[in-house]
């Protein structure tokens, strides 16, 4: 129990630093292998609530956050859920922080 409050602790402090832009690539790399997926979720969304871009490499603001949920392509003829691309400054953010994410711990 000991060792999971310790890592809880850990974690959470590393949220918080993520919630400002990452001056350093290396720094950042060495503080992915103490979170989660669940953690990292929250790096993206509470970056995303101070209008900062949720991949936390990126320093980009978010200007023109969309209001709708969903997006009709009709040259696709699909729709799309924009739920989480408003978390992003653009979709090459989007799939780079998928990309990152798949690869944390999800426990």
């Amino acid at each position: 129990m000991q060792k999971k409050k310790e890592c809880n602790n850990k974690a959470q402090s590393i949220v918080e630093k993520l919630l400002d832009p990452v001056d350093k690539e290396e720094e950042f790399f060495q503080l992915l292998p103490n979170i989660n997926q669940e953690h990292y979720e929250d790096i993206v969304h509470e970056r995303a609530i101070t209008k900062i871009c949720g991949f936390p490499l990126c320093k980009e603001q978010l200007v023109e956050v969309p209001t709708q949920q969903f997006h009709i392509s009709t040259s696709t003829k699909k729709v799309y859920d924009l739920t989480e691309r408003k978390n992003f400054c653009s979709g090459f953010c989007l799939r780079k922080s998928n990309y990152l994410k798949v690869q944390l711990l999800t426990s």
